[in-house]
């Protein structure tokens, strides 16, 4: 019943479309001209500005479409942003790509390459944002290396979250309530209360549920179910003053278990509605995350200071449940694992920034960076490990200074310069393997520094028509492996970006577009091999973490947004990415076969053409209620997941089509209908190579409604 539903309703809307294009035709000049695109204000370099007036490639997601679409993860939130792409990795949260660059390091061995920061302040740990994404104003998504503004981890791009701030305007706030499939469950709210005409703050929380669509061969499915708060004071004695205090709280349990192992995948056992799981146990996971930030800024002399400490506490605990698997164990009883290797994430940031008043004709910035982690293990016992009193911990720092410069030498043309110093020191501590004939290091810090750089022109070329030549580079931080503390080296990047910003047709077409160039020196790569040797006699599998010395990646992005009459909008966006991997390096196709030449084979994560596209029309009513319904299309084409380039790798072709339905009544309340992957295609986003090649699935069709109330 549930598909004949989604499928009649793809249908009626294709009869909408027809009909509100035709429409459009016969609108008349004087409501056209009325309609134009909205701006679009980004504060991506740290300062608040037009998105057109940005010499940079941005994309922006706002709060409301976040929420009309059924987003939760921020897998779901990017999914329609050329040239990224994302995958969710159960338990682990979700990894970002950007331009091909993103995540292959198992998280807390080596960093991403795309910085994700959430007010301000980056955000180690994915796990922590699987329910964050609420009362949202915007999120921007920074394509390129951000090295001079953003450090270390933005050598693929930067993905900014900011939340809505307090104002001192009214009482306002809104509730909504969503049910969709798989059992998912979600309600959501925030409140904006003046507290005097200086002083405001603003409560805002979720509470969501939901079921994996992958099942086990008794039947039964993973879930998770969280909760999040975020409570903000806000203090602003004039215009050009304020001081922001922000507490949130987040728990989350459970896993959305989707790792599906080869044999299975090709076997043609991965069905959604009908799934036999690969692994025949339980496997669960908590994480507590509590964190306190303030945002202060004020004017000082010339210019503005801004101060952003921040302090956050992530812990996380598994247990799994298993049967017994291999020669000599049928008819043993289920082992329960309680330790699940444990681990805490402690994390101190704080940026001092001074900048340029808003009616300066030179932009600058300039800052001090600071940031300290520790993530110790809990200690083990003999309750729940053959190895009692074992204990490790890991911990890094970073100091950065940076600055950067924009000088009109005349009305329409400016240059960019900008300049930053990284120290990282990361180290670790670890007891874990007394059983070993070699003793394991007590103790070993290692160290990486290096200095980024950003040269740039932006040129008028019309009042609307901006045009921007970019050079700039980007280092990752080297690491060290959890097993042995072997390190290995940091990555960096230089890039040049050429590119456009238009607005066109009286602010009715806006069209973006760059095409853009890497040479990328020491590109972080895993390798899983069988080895046995004197430390390992019986033999096990083994993670070795390395460099790869040469690869290159280039390509060109367009994005388009058309208002076709007074009530239809169109965008469409097109992506082209070839990255190549041009040195020697070797990575096993299986943990028991030879080593393959990676050589000439293309990188992960870069689909040669990306096609996004959409529509959505707006009915508009005599009592002033309002009907829109949206259609979205994307392609994305073949790609290689992980730093292994073979057949077992390359994830197919996929095409996505998502449909919405949104009806807002002219008493502040909207009820929303989405329905993703209308089409039930058959994907997966990413693989991960243990003893078998796993990958991760893509969501199949999931339909839901949201109830939105404003006030």
């Amino acid at each position: 019943m549930k598909n004949f539903f989604n499928e009649i309703f793809i249908v009626t809307l294709g009869f909408v479309f027809i009909f509100s294009s035709v429409s459009s035709l016969y609108a008349q000049e004087s409501a056209a001209d009325e309609f134009t695109l909205e701006e679009i204000t980004v504060t991506a370099e740290k300062r608040v500005e037009n998105l057109q007036k940005v010499s940079m490639s941005i994309a922006v997601i706002q709060g409301e479409d976040i929420q009309n679409q059924g987003a939760t993860s921020i897998a779901d939130i990017l999914k329609d942003i050329p040239n990224v792409s994302t995958s969710d990795t159960g338990g682990m949260g979700s990894t970002i790509n950007i331009r091909g660059l993103g995540q292959d390091m198992p998280i807390g061995v080596g960093d991403s390459s795309v910085s994700t920061n959430f007010d301000g302040a980056y955000q180690m740990r994915s796990e922590a944002n699987m329910f964050g994404y609420f009362d949202v104003d915007r999120v921007e998504v920074l394509r390129g290396p951000q090295g001079t503004l953003y450090g270390r981890n933005a050598t693929g791009g930067v993905v900014n979250i900011v939340s809505t701030k307090p104002t001192t305007d009214k009482v306002e706030g809104y509730a909504a309530l969503e049910a969709g499939d798989y059992n998912k469950m979600k309600a959501e709210a925030a409140i904006n209360i003046p507290i005097t005409d200086t002083f405001a703050g603003r409560l805002a929380f979720v509470s969501a549920k939901e079921n994996s669509y992958t099942h086990d061969s008794e039947g039964g499915s993973d879930s998770q179910e969280g909760l999040a708060t975020r409570l903000q004071l806000r203090y602003m004695p004039s215009d050009d003053v304020f001081l922001n205090l922000l507490y949130s709280y987040t728990q989350r349990t459970g896993r959305m278990g989707g790792e599906v192992a080869k044999p299975d995948w090709d076997a043609g056992n991965y069905d959604l509605n009908n799934y036999t799981y690969p692994y025949d146990r339980t496997y669960k996971s908590k994480t507590i995350d509590s964190k306190i930030a303030l945002t202060a800024e004020f004017p000082l002399g010339i210019g503005v200071v801004t101060v952003l400490p921040t302090y956050e506490i992530i812990k996380n605990r598994t247990s799994s449940y298993s049967p017994p698997s291999g020669p000599g164990t049928q008819g043993l009883p289920a082992q329960l694992n309680l330790s699940g290797n444990p681990w805490h994430n402690m994390t101190a940031t704080n940026e001092l920034r001074y900048a340029n008043k808003a009616d300066s004709e030179i932009k600058w910035v300039g800052g001090l960076y600071w940031s300290k982690t520790n993530e110790p293990r809990v200690p083990r016992t003999a309750k729940y490990t053959t190895n009692p009193g074992a204990d490790s911990y890991k911990w890094y720092n970073t100091k950065a200074a940076f600055a950067q410069v924009t000088y009109p030498f005349s009305d329409t043309l400016r240059g960019v310069v900008g300049a930053r110093y990284d120290i990282d020191k990361k180290g670790y501590f670890d007891d874990r393997f007394p059983e070993l004939d070699v003793p394991a290091p007590a103790k070993n810090s290692f160290k990486f520094s290096y200095f980024d750089w950003k040269v740039g022109v932006e040129k008028d070329l019309a009042k609307d028509l901006m045009s921007y030549l970019t050079l700039s580079s980007g280092h990752k931080a080297g690491g060290f492996s959890e097993d042995d503390g072997t390190p290995f080296d940091t990555e960096s990047a230089i890039s040049g970006e050429l590119g456009l910003k238009s607005r066109l047709m009286d602010n009715r077409l806006q069209v973006n577009g760059d095409i853009f160039y890497y040479d990328y020196t020491g590109y972080q790569v895993v390798d899983t091999y069988w080895v046995v040797n004197e430390d390992y006699p019986e033999g096990t599998v083994k993670a070795n973490f390395f460099n790869a010395d040469k690869s290159k990646t280039y390509g060109a992005e367009i994005e388009t947004t058309a208002l076709l009459g007074d009530s239809t909008e169109l965008n469409l966006n097109f992506s082209y990415l070839k990255s190549e991997y041009v040195s020697d390096f070797f990575v096993h196709a299986d943990a028991f076969g030879p080593a393959l030449n990676m050589k000439g084979k293309t990188m992960p994560h870069s689909p040669e053409f990306t096609i996004k596209t959409g529509i959505d029309h707006t009915f508009s009513f005599s009592d002033g209620s309002t009907l829109k319904p949206s259609v979205s299309y994307r392609w994305t084409d073949k790609q290689y997941f992980g730093t292994l380039i073979s057949d077992d790798t390359l994830g197919p072709a996929f095409s996505i089509v998502d449909v919405g339905m949104s009806y807002s009544s002219s008493k502040s309340w909207s009820l929303n209908f989405y329905c993703n992957n209308a089409l039930n295609e058959h994907y997966y986003t990413g693989s991960v190579q243990q003893a078998t090649m796993v990958y991760f699935p893509g969501n199949p069709r999931t339909a839901g409604v949201t109830l939105n109330i404003k006030f």
